[in-house]
């Protein structure tokens, strides 16, 4: 017999569209899926596999192109080439997007770019480890390889950007000036100027290639995408990195060729972050060391709408 409490059912699917605004707080709640209760394991134990796995994790990103196939060498190439034949166009982008600087599309932009509320997920920090605070307390797998999967996806894709990706090539900005005063622009792009490459250079202004704040926020939405059961939420994850590169562009950090690569390079990293945590999990499950709850957070979209709240049998 199952009882279920605390139960919200929300609106029909002719206004589903209206909810899925609020992607943040149903990516929070998404991360109620899937839930496997740990059998007696004290919070330190807990800490040391979560931190141990975000160790593992990015090492075996660091060593994956070592142990890539044809296939994925393929993948890489076209990503690349795909770029380069854009790079063609770079600083026709460039120039639109200075042209176009601060209405429509561009202007729509601004929570996600260069000084927005969105910009910088340093101001989530906070209330990031008070909800890992929380799943510790309540012992919630989710919640705890959801966020350090994204912690870990984040830390591989800064680690290789800085230490291999810019000592190896360097590439200039669209404005290679990091701090200008409001409503102040470099010069527009002129054909060329997308192709001044280096070697190694530790100007912030050198960093275009690839593009880090994409990558970034690529690497959190490809793991969420791969980790969970959750694909209604996809088509916002989506949106949400449309959103950073294109406004990266319009805040001429990067050129659109950047962006490409960006994208493609913060995927893999989310895609393999997850599918090393689902192995883990798979092999706890095979030897008992989790289980499958008989009660959990419930949540579901149907014909009638949206159901959140909490089910157990009894």
């Amino acid at each position: 017999m199952k009882g279920q409490s605390l139960i919200w059912t929300g609106p029909s699917n002719a206004n589903l569209k209206g909810t899925m605004k609020r992607p943040l707080r149903l990516a929070i709640a998404g991360l109620f899926l899937g839930h496997a209760s740990v059998q007696a394991q004290s919070v330190g134990k807990m800490l040391v596999d979560d931190f141990g796995g975000i160790a593992r994790d990015v090492g075996s990103v660091f060593l994956s192109p070592f142990r890539g196939s044809g296939r994925d060498y393929l993948i890489a190439g076209g990503v690349l080439a795909g770029s380069a034949a854009l790079s063609a166009f770079d600083d026709n982008v460039d120039r639109w997007a200075l042209a176009n600087e601060g209405r429509g599309v561009l202007k729509s932009l601004d929570p996600v770019r260069s000084g927005g509320d969105f910009y910088s997920l340093n101001q989530a920090t906070p209330y990031v480890i008070g909800l890992y605070g929380v799943a510790l307390a309540t012992k919630h797998r989710g919640i705890r390889d959801g966020i350090m999967g994204c912690v870990s996806s984040y830390t591989a894709n800064t680690l290789l950007r800085h230490q291999v990706w810019y000592r190896v090539l360097g590439r200039d900005r669209p404005d290679t000036a990091r701090d200008r005063l409001e409503g102040e622009f470099g010069p527009p792009a002129k054909q060329g100027d997308q192709y001044r490459f280096s070697g190694f250079n530790d100007s912030w202004g050198a960093h275009s290639f690839p593009g880090g704040h994409v990558a970034t926020i690529a690497t959190c939405a490809s793991f969420f995408m791969h980790r969970y059961e959750a694909k209604y939420f996809d088509p916002a994850l989506v949106a949400l990195v449309a959103a950073v590169g294109v406004g990266r562009i319009a805040d001429r950090g990067h050129w659109a060729s950047d962006q490409v690569v960006g994208v493609a390079y913060g995927y893999a990293i989310g895609r393999e972050i997850a599918r090393r945590q689902l192995r883990r999990l798979a092999r706890e499950r095979t030897d008992g060391s989790v289980s499958i709850p008989t009660g959990g957070t419930l949540f579901d979209v149907g014909r009638d709408g949206v159901r959140l709240g909490w089910q157990s049998t009894f």
